[in-house]
């Protein structure tokens, strides 16, 4: 069976202790930020059984306890002190007992409010980056257009603007491109963990990190830089210019939006 609702609950928790510790170790500084970094692994492993199917809720439980112990960031693999291993142990078994809750009410669960996303690794994410390479020349080694100096010239109809010129569009954008309906993928840049794409329905990433999204039939790309570029790519173009139209001074230029008065 597939238990999306009941993972979809887990990974609710998760994020709900990540905004909770980043707004303490904000307050407080120091240890706290290693509990969003916990509950946001956590987040992340939990998004890799999505759609998945179990023979049961016991071998859902036994995966997910196994996850527990994956760790991918090196403060959480090696605390720097006592409070800090505390906060993880202490979140861990949180984690844990909110778990039995949940398989406990399994049949009676409302539908978790929380947005599809499904992390992929392995064979099919292997798949997904060599369409990625084949379709949009991205494979995550550098930079995408604008930055990187050898632009892909085999796709004609891309542009790109500054970050601060599209974000006033971005819910009309959405629009644009079927969200939150239509599932698409993206594929960026991965600190710490295994390299992996996620399939989603909602743009995560809009601004300081190396990320592409696409369709499922990789019609069209957006890539999202840390350079705070956005370029637009295949079937959307006309879409995204006829919206953008009032930003055209600033299509295809490095430059920053004045500051408001």
């Amino acid at each position: 069976m597939i238990y999306n609702n009941l993972i979809n609950h887990l990974k609710l928790w998760c994020i709900n202790k990540s905004k909770k510790y980043q707004l303490e170790n904000a307050e407080h500084s120091g240890a706290f930020y290693v509990g969003y970094q916990v509950a946001d692994e956590l987040e992340f492993k939990l998004s890799t059984l999505m759609d998945k199917s179990f023979e049961s809720l016991d071998k859902l439980r036994e995966e997910i306890l196994n996850l527990i112990n994956v760790h991918y960031d090196p403060c959480v693999i090696n605390p720097q002190n006592i409070t800090a291993k505390h906060i993880i142990d202490k979140m861990n078994q949180n984690f844990c007992d909110f778990l039995e809750e949940v398989f406990l009410q399994n049949k009676n669960l409302p539908l978790a409010d929380i947005p599809y996303k499904r992390v992929i690794a392995g064979s099919e994410a292997d798949k997904l980056k060599e369409k990625f390479s084949l379709h949009w020349k991205y494979d995550n080694t550098s930079y995408w257009f604008p930055l990187t100096g050898d632009e892909p010239k085999e796709i004609s109809d891309k542009f790109f603007v500054m970050f601060d010129f599209f974000e006033p569009y971005i819910k009309q954008f959405e629009k644009i491109i079927g969200l939150p309906q239509a599932h698409i993928y993206s594929f960026g840049a991965n600190t710490f963990r295994p390299e992996h794409c996620i399939e989603t329905t909602e743009i995560i990433d809009c601004s300081g990190s190396e990320t592409i999204y696409t369709d499922k039939d990789f019609s069209w790309a957006i890539y999202f830089s840390h350079e705070n570029t956005v370029s637009f790519a295949g079937s959307i173009v006309p879409k995204v210019k006829e919206l953008l139209s009032a930003e055209k001074p600033h299509w295809d230029k490095f430059e920053t939006a004045p500051e408001e008065e």
